[in-house]
């Protein structure tokens, strides 16, 4: 499959880095994401890093 530029090297980035390294990603932009479930909106709670929850990541949020 071919992809666009910009799209490939999301998935270089995807495909080359550590869980460990996805983590502090997900730290490193944590104050620009937001979650919805329909009515309300998140934000990520500042007082926890992003941590793997078995092989998952883990990602508290609080109430906006």
């Amino acid at each position: 499959m071919e992809y666009t530029k910009d799209f490939q090297q999301v998935m270089d980035f995807y495909r080359d880095t550590t869980p460990k390294q996805k983590q502090m990603f997900l730290n490193l932009i944590s104050n620009e994401l937001m979650f919805f479930d329909g009515e309300n909106s998140y934000n990520i709670d500042n007082e926890f890093f992003t941590n793997f929850n078995g092989t998952y990541h883990q990602i508290n949020i609080v109430k906006e």
